[in-house]
């Protein structure tokens, strides 16, 4: 199974979500689990050193991590591909793709099971989502929605903007950003994390026949 995180601005979670449903896809499956970074941002976010190269690296004892982000600002991204997505299909564990607001390369897009956009309840994050949506740019089975206190816009406003169903809402609070910034995260997911993402992993994890709708 592979499952990609995108999201519609910069700052809007998809980093942290996605580290936190791979390691919680990877805690439940025998064999482990995969997390691929195409943003740059998910060695630092997990508390490890950056990979020296695109080899799978450990993040935790069930999790690892393959970066193919850009090694410098501004520096283009040259790899196969094809090569990627070959390899990325052969892992018999769950992949979690962490795309950021980058596109994704149509080799990777035709191995994708799920598209998940990660978004905070932000109106120029749900203005760019839908003009983005609107023109083809940017598709997804569902949303998981960052829930922040004191907002006007509600996650269901979010869902009804999108068109698009909420597969997980996220409370968010300072103790996921203390979690970060203390390099922890790889060894210990914030309760909220925990709870807000658990429902969606149950669904991820059943058997292909018994899989719920997202």
């Amino acid at each position: 199974m592979i499952v990609v995180c995108r999201s519609p601005k910069g700052g809007s979670g998809a980093t942290i979500t996605s580290a936190a449903l791979a390691m919680m896809l990877a805690a439940q499956h025998r064999g482990g689990g995969y997390i691929v970074d195409l943003a740059g941002e998910l060695a630092p976010a997990l508390g490890i050193p950056d990979p020296p190269d695109t080899k799978p690296v450990d993040v935790n004892a069930s999790l690892k991590l393959l970066s193919f982000a850009p090694r410098e600002l501004h520096t283009p991204v040259e790899h196969n591909w094809k090569e990627v997505a070959n390899q990325l299909l052969a892992y018999d564990a769950p992949v979690v793709i962490d795309a950021g607001t980058t596109e994704i390369n149509e080799h990777l897009s035709q191995i994708v099971d799920r598209t998940f956009l990660v978004v905070r309840p932000c109106y120029l994050a749900l203005r760019k989502a839908s003009n983005k949506m609107s023109h083809g740019y940017l598709r997804c089975e569902g949303l998981i929605v960052l829930e922040e206190a004191g907002r006007a816009l509600t996650p269901t406003d979010i869902s009804t903007v999108l068109k698009t169903p909420i597969v997980a809402t996220i409370k968010v609070d300072s103790s996921i950003s203390r979690a970060v910034d203390a390099g922890l995260l790889s060894s210990r997911i914030p309760a909220l994390l925990n709870e807000g993402l658990s429902g969606l992993v149950d669904a991820l994890s059943l058997p292909p026949q018994q899989k719920s709708v997202l």
